[in-house]
């Protein structure tokens, strides 16, 4: 058996933080576009306001906005990575 480490606690505070943050995130990327997808179907099954409004440009500019923020930052961060392993391999670590 493992000892406990001091941090162990954090696993769990570090799974609530990543559905607080990632579940409004996901449903701000695909929320308009699935509405987009039911209202131009005709199949709208519940909430007749709900669905149109939700398909709006607005909605769908959010969406396209948040998407592009996040491939920003992951490119970013892969061009950090390569220029800190540049370096490291210059000072032949």
């Amino acid at each position: 058996m493992a000892t406990p480490r001091w941090n162990d606690w954090a696993d769990g505070v570090t799974l609530v933080l990543q559905i607080a943050v990632f579940g409004p995130l996901l449903y701000i990327i695909f929320m308009p576009w699935l509405c987009l997808a039911l209202v131009t179907a005709g199949a709208v099954p519940f909430l007749p306001g709900f669905f149109q409004a939700m398909a709006s440009t607005g909605w769908l500019i959010a969406s396209g906005l948040t998407v592009l923020a996040i491939a920003v930052n992951l490119v970013r961060t892969e061009i950090r990575k390569r220029k800190r392993r540049a370096e490291l391999a210059a000072q032949g670590r």
